[in-house]
């Protein structure tokens, strides 16, 4: 390199700072499972705005960036949903890591969302992801799958009779399937005192639902007809008891997902059909 800079009448100058994407896939080998980085380079040192609306924090430590150069980020991804931006900030060399928005097809999230690890080094930034940001990240989105089953439910309940589209109730329906292996696994996993008879078979029922669903979804490439109609009587009878469950089991008094507005207000709109899954930005 030294040789071909002189040959160009160049000068190399050599720094001792890390190079960035190294950074990120030190970061990314810290983290649980396995996790996908890809470096963006940004040759006016702005990190670009559309990508900046996608953070998720409580606190605006990552828009900072918009302030100072940034010559490039990394974005980390875990294949399941969840994907972090790591930057680094030049004025200072720490090292910013925040949680990106879940997809709007994947889930719908509102109110401050974790707070952005700052860090000087890539294991120091490892190990405050690992402890702090994922499972803030996991509590958040667990909250939000509540609240957007509860929408859904007393949205169908409150309903004049005859005014619920089919396509309408579909998609609802589509997306307590969607929400609710995660629900019944975070009550499975939960560190709580064992359930009680009547709150086990409410979660076995939903849990053969599920098992049905995914063999007929492998089998056919979707639910039957038939299945389609149980899914609905189950979700819809039962579906209060379900939550109940999981909120005694992994939700505190102080982390309540707020409820919908009382009656006489104005009720929460009809969810929309998913049309596919990931990010889109």
């Amino acid at each position: 390199m030294h040789q071909t800079a002189r040959d160009c009448q160049t000068k190399v100058i050599t720094s001792e700072q890390p190079y960035f994407g190294d950074i990120a896939h030190a970061v990314a080998d810290e983290l649980p499972g396995q996790w996908d980085v890809s470096i963006e380079h940004y040759p006016d040192g702005s990190v670009p705005a559309q990508l900046l609306d996608w953070v998720w924090e409580a606190s605006p430590v990552l828009s900072t960036l918009v302030k100072h150069r940034t010559p490039g980020a990394a974005i980390l991804r875990d294949g399941g949903g969840t994907e972090l931006l790591l930057a680094e900030r030049r004025l200072d060399g720490r090292y910013l890591i925040g949680a990106l928005l879940p997809s709007p097809d994947h889930l719908n999230v509102v109110g401050a969302g974790p707070r952005t690890v700052n860090a000087t080094t890539a294991h120091g930034a490892a190990v405050d992801v690992r402890s702090l940001l994922l499972p803030e990240f996991e509590r958040l989105v667990h909250l939000a799958r509540i609240r957007e089953v509860q929408e859904d439910l007393d949205w169908v309940r409150d309903a004049e009779p005859a005014t619920v589209r089919p396509v309408e109730l579909d998609a609802a329906l589509d997306r307590f399937l969607t929400h609710a292996p995660y629900l019944l696994a975070a009550t499975r996993s939960a560190d709580v005192k064992p359930l009680v008879v009547d709150e086990a078979a409410v979660l076995v029922r939903f849990e053969m639902l599920l098992a049905c669903s995914q063999a007929d979804a492998g089998a056919r490439g979707g639910l039957e007809p038939g299945g389609t109609d149980e899914a609905l009587a189950l979700w819809l009878e039962h579906g209060e008891d379900l939550l109940g469950v999981v909120r005694t089991a992994t939700v505190g008094p102080a982390e309540e997902p707020s409820r919908p507005a009382a009656i006489g207000a104005t009720l929460p709109k009809p969810p929309t059909p998913v049309a596919a899954s990931g990010r889109t930005r």
